[in-house]
């Protein structure tokens, strides 16, 4: 079996549903800092943990 390049693997879509939770939370509470810093500093850390 092959595998097809195109489709978004299970690790991406985790990135993206915490990168997007993480924003939600922190545009909810502006204490938290500003919402899309913290979402990229979220994603690049588990993208870091996660990797191979």
């Amino acid at each position: 079996m092959t595998k097809v390049d195109n489709q978004i693997s299970v690790r991406m879509v985790v990135l993206l549903l915490v990168g997007g939770l993480t924003v939600y939370v922190a545009c909810r509470n502006p204490e938290l800092g500003i919402a899309i810093g913290v979402g990229v500093i979220v994603v690049t850390l588990l993208h870091l943990l996660l990797g191979k």
